[in-house]
Protein backbone atom coordinates (compact mmCIF):
# COMPACT_ATOMS: atom_id res chain seq x y z
CA UNK A 1 0.00 0.00 0.00
CA UNK A 2 2.71 2.46 0.82
CA UNK A 3 4.51 1.51 -2.74
CA UNK A 4 1.40 2.92 -4.41
CA UNK A 5 0.87 5.80 -2.22
CA UNK A 6 4.87 6.64 -3.13
CA UNK A 7 4.02 6.00 -6.91
CA UNK A 8 0.64 8.44 -6.70
CA UNK A 9 3.32 11.02 -4.67
CA UNK A 10 6.25 10.97 -7.57
CA UNK A 11 3.42 10.91 -10.87
CA UNK A 12 1.99 13.53 -9.21
CA UNK A 13 4.91 15.97 -8.27
CA UNK A 14 6.06 14.81 -11.37
CA UNK A 15 3.09 16.47 -13.68
CA UNK A 16 2.94 19.24 -11.14
CA UNK A 17 6.26 20.71 -12.46
CA UNK A 18 6.68 19.03 -15.71
CA UNK A 19 3.32 20.21 -16.69
CA UNK A 20 2.37 23.16 -14.70
CA UNK A 21 5.61 24.67 -14.58
CA UNK A 22 6.64 24.18 -18.32
CA UNK A 23 3.43 25.78 -18.97
CA UNK A 24 4.11 28.70 -16.61
CA UNK A 25 7.34 28.99 -19.14
CA UNK A 26 6.19 28.84 -22.32
CA UNK A 27 3.26 31.34 -21.38
CA UNK A 28 4.91 33.84 -19.36
CA UNK A 29 3.48 36.89 -21.77
CA UNK A 30 0.40 35.68 -20.02
CA UNK A 31 0.53 36.80 -16.26
CA UNK A 32 -3.24 34.66 -15.81
CA UNK A 33 -2.01 31.89 -17.67
CA UNK A 34 0.36 30.95 -14.59
CA UNK A 35 -2.20 30.60 -11.91
CA UNK A 36 -5.06 29.33 -13.99
CA UNK A 37 -3.03 26.25 -15.44
CA UNK A 38 -2.07 25.54 -11.77
CA UNK A 39 -5.85 25.98 -10.49
CA UNK A 40 -7.00 23.66 -13.49
CA UNK A 41 -4.09 20.99 -12.95
CA UNK A 42 -4.51 20.91 -8.90
CA UNK A 43 -8.22 20.02 -9.25
CA UNK A 44 -7.08 17.24 -11.78
CA UNK A 45 -4.34 15.97 -9.48
CA UNK A 46 -6.34 16.32 -6.12
CA UNK A 47 -9.06 14.48 -7.62
CA UNK A 48 -6.99 12.22 -9.50
CA UNK A 49 -4.75 10.83 -6.24
CA UNK A 50 -5.68 12.03 -3.29
CA UNK A 51 -7.70 8.67 -2.54
CA UNK A 52 -4.81 7.22 -2.61
CA UNK A 53 -1.92 9.14 -0.55
CA UNK A 54 -3.74 12.78 0.42
CA UNK A 55 -2.45 14.21 -2.86
CA UNK A 56 0.14 16.05 -0.94
CA UNK A 57 3.10 16.50 -3.82
CA UNK A 58 4.46 18.84 -1.48
CA UNK A 59 6.80 18.04 1.69
CA UNK A 60 5.15 20.97 3.22
CA UNK A 61 2.07 19.45 3.24
CA UNK A 62 3.56 16.36 4.00
CA UNK A 63 4.96 17.59 7.22
CA UNK A 64 2.10 19.02 8.45
CA UNK A 65 0.15 15.88 8.32
CA UNK A 66 3.05 14.42 9.64
CA UNK A 67 2.74 16.44 13.00
CA UNK A 68 -1.13 16.25 13.19
CA UNK A 69 -0.54 12.29 13.02
CA UNK A 70 -2.22 11.74 9.74
CA UNK A 71 0.75 9.73 8.79
CA UNK A 72 3.46 7.84 10.06
CA UNK A 73 7.45 8.76 10.16
CA UNK A 74 8.15 6.12 7.87
CA UNK A 75 5.17 7.14 5.70
CA UNK A 76 6.66 10.88 5.88
CA UNK A 77 10.37 10.12 4.91
CA UNK A 78 8.65 7.97 1.91
CA UNK A 79 6.54 10.80 0.54
CA UNK A 80 8.86 13.25 0.52
CA UNK A 81 11.25 10.77 -1.01
CA UNK A 82 9.08 10.52 -3.90
CA UNK A 83 8.30 13.94 -4.21
CA UNK A 84 11.94 14.95 -4.83
CA UNK A 85 12.60 12.30 -7.33
CA UNK A 86 9.38 13.23 -8.59
CA UNK A 87 9.91 16.94 -9.04
CA UNK A 88 13.31 16.17 -10.40
CA UNK A 89 12.61 13.96 -13.22
CA UNK A 90 9.40 16.36 -14.04
CA UNK A 91 12.45 19.61 -14.45
CA UNK A 92 14.94 16.91 -16.13
CA UNK A 93 12.18 16.31 -18.81
CA UNK A 94 10.82 20.08 -18.94
CA UNK A 95 15.14 21.23 -19.25
CA UNK A 96 15.10 18.33 -22.06
CA UNK A 97 12.14 19.80 -23.59
CA UNK A 98 13.24 23.40 -23.78
CA UNK A 99 16.49 22.83 -24.89
CA UNK A 100 14.81 21.59 -27.90
CA UNK A 101 12.91 24.14 -28.66
CA UNK A 102 15.38 27.35 -27.66
CA UNK A 103 18.89 27.88 -27.82
CA UNK A 104 19.77 28.27 -24.37
CA UNK A 105 17.64 27.21 -21.46
CA UNK A 106 17.67 30.65 -19.09
CA UNK A 107 14.09 30.12 -17.30
CA UNK A 108 13.28 26.94 -15.24
CA UNK A 109 10.94 28.46 -13.02
CA UNK A 110 13.90 29.01 -10.43
CA UNK A 111 12.67 30.44 -7.11
CA UNK A 112 15.02 33.51 -6.31
CA UNK A 113 15.17 36.75 -4.54
CA UNK A 114 17.20 39.89 -4.69
CA UNK A 115 18.29 40.95 -8.22
CA UNK A 116 17.49 37.24 -9.85
CA UNK A 117 14.06 38.41 -8.82
CA UNK A 118 11.54 40.43 -11.32
CA UNK A 119 10.61 42.56 -8.08
CA UNK A 120 13.97 42.81 -6.40
CA UNK A 121 12.78 41.49 -3.62
CA UNK A 122 14.70 41.08 -0.63
CA UNK A 123 16.07 37.60 1.18
CA UNK A 124 13.84 39.13 4.42
CA UNK A 125 11.02 40.15 2.75
CA UNK A 126 11.04 36.49 0.93
CA UNK A 127 11.15 34.62 3.64
CA UNK A 128 8.27 36.16 5.49
CA UNK A 129 6.26 35.70 1.82
CA UNK A 130 7.44 31.99 1.52
CA UNK A 131 6.56 31.45 5.64
CA UNK A 132 3.21 33.50 5.63
CA UNK A 133 1.39 31.70 2.06
CA UNK A 134 2.50 28.18 3.08
CA UNK A 135 1.19 29.08 6.57
CA UNK A 136 -2.12 29.99 5.01
CA UNK A 137 -2.11 27.17 2.45
CA UNK A 138 -1.11 24.23 4.56
CA UNK A 139 -4.09 25.52 6.83
CA UNK A 140 -6.51 25.66 3.88
CA UNK A 141 -5.31 21.72 3.23
CA UNK A 142 -5.62 20.61 6.28
CA UNK A 143 -9.39 21.88 7.14
CA UNK A 144 -10.20 20.58 4.06
CA UNK A 145 -8.71 17.87 3.19
CA UNK A 146 -11.71 15.25 4.14
CA UNK A 147 -14.35 17.08 2.16
CA UNK A 148 -15.44 15.65 -1.33
CA UNK A 149 -14.85 19.05 -2.80
CA UNK A 150 -11.23 19.56 -1.28
CA UNK A 151 -9.41 19.66 -4.83
CA UNK A 152 -11.61 22.09 -5.88
CA UNK A 153 -11.35 24.43 -2.78
CA UNK A 154 -7.51 23.76 -2.76
CA UNK A 155 -7.23 24.36 -6.36
CA UNK A 156 -8.63 27.74 -6.08
CA UNK A 157 -6.86 29.00 -3.08
CA UNK A 158 -3.71 28.33 -4.48
CA UNK A 159 -4.61 30.31 -7.66
CA UNK A 160 -4.55 34.05 -5.82
CA UNK A 161 -1.26 33.00 -4.39
CA UNK A 162 0.68 31.82 -7.64
CA UNK A 163 -0.63 35.29 -9.18
CA UNK A 164 1.19 37.20 -6.41
CA UNK A 165 4.05 35.05 -6.09
CA UNK A 166 4.74 34.93 -9.40
CA UNK A 167 6.13 38.29 -9.90
CA UNK A 168 7.80 38.17 -6.52
CA UNK A 169 9.59 34.62 -5.46
CA UNK A 170 7.37 32.52 -7.82
CA UNK A 171 5.79 31.16 -5.21
CA UNK A 172 7.32 28.16 -3.88
CA UNK A 173 5.45 26.61 -0.78
CA UNK A 174 7.23 23.32 -2.06
CA UNK A 175 11.02 22.43 -1.03
CA UNK A 176 10.85 19.89 -3.77
CA UNK A 177 9.21 21.80 -6.50
CA UNK A 178 12.15 24.49 -5.44
CA UNK A 179 15.11 21.90 -4.75
CA UNK A 180 14.74 20.10 -8.31
CA UNK A 181 15.51 22.74 -10.52
CA UNK A 182 18.08 24.85 -8.58
CA UNK A 183 20.14 21.50 -8.79
CA UNK A 184 19.89 21.41 -12.55
CA UNK A 185 20.22 25.28 -13.37
CA UNK A 186 22.90 25.72 -10.35
CA UNK A 187 24.57 28.86 -9.80
CA UNK A 188 22.69 31.52 -7.96
CA UNK A 189 19.59 29.66 -7.84
CA UNK A 190 21.07 26.81 -6.20
CA UNK A 191 22.54 29.58 -3.61
CA UNK A 192 19.39 30.64 -3.20
CA UNK A 193 17.50 27.68 -3.07
CA UNK A 194 17.82 27.33 1.33
CA UNK A 195 15.13 30.17 1.66
CA UNK A 196 12.74 27.90 -0.36
CA UNK A 197 13.09 25.02 1.45
CA UNK A 198 13.25 26.61 5.43
CA UNK A 199 10.72 28.98 4.90
CA UNK A 200 8.23 26.56 3.35
CA UNK A 201 8.67 23.71 5.87
CA UNK A 202 8.43 26.17 9.30
CA UNK A 203 4.79 27.84 7.47
CA UNK A 204 3.74 24.20 7.31
CA UNK A 205 4.89 24.03 11.40
CA UNK A 206 3.15 26.94 11.77
CA UNK A 207 -0.25 26.32 10.01
CA UNK A 208 -0.54 23.49 12.38
CA UNK A 209 -0.36 25.28 15.16
CA UNK A 210 -3.25 27.31 13.75
CA UNK A 211 -5.13 24.49 12.92
CA UNK A 212 -4.77 22.80 16.40
CA UNK A 213 -5.68 26.02 18.18
CA UNK A 214 -8.98 26.74 15.42
CA UNK A 215 -9.97 22.74 16.06
CA UNK A 216 -9.86 22.50 19.47
CA UNK A 217 -11.96 25.34 19.89
CA UNK A 218 -14.37 23.88 17.28
CA UNK A 219 -14.86 20.62 19.18
CA UNK A 220 -15.11 22.45 22.23
CA UNK A 221 -18.38 24.30 21.03
CA UNK A 222 -19.33 21.26 19.45
CA UNK A 223 -19.55 19.46 22.66
CA UNK A 224 -20.72 22.15 24.28
CA UNK A 225 -23.48 22.33 21.48
CA UNK A 226 -24.53 18.25 22.15
CA UNK A 227 -24.37 18.94 25.62
CA UNK A 228 -26.82 21.53 25.84
CA UNK A 229 -29.14 19.76 23.03
CA UNK A 230 -29.36 16.54 25.64
CA UNK A 231 -29.97 18.66 28.90
CA UNK A 232 -33.07 20.26 26.32
CA UNK A 233 -34.24 16.89 26.08
CA UNK A 234 -34.01 15.48 29.39
CA UNK A 235 -35.60 18.16 30.33
CA UNK A 236 -38.65 17.51 27.68
CA UNK A 237 -38.71 14.34 28.77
Amino acid sequence: MLAKKCLAEFIGTFLLCYVGCGAAILNSRAPVAGPLIFVCLIVGLGSGFGHISGAHFNPSVSLAFLLTKQIKLKEFCAYITSQCLGALSGFFLLYQLLSSIQEKVTDLACNVYGELSPSKISAFNAFCFEFLITCFFVYVILTNCKKAEAPFIIGFTIGPIAFLGGSLTGGSMNPARSLAPALIMGGAALRQVWLFLVAPMLGAAQSVLLYNMFNCECKKTEKKDKAEELVELDNKA
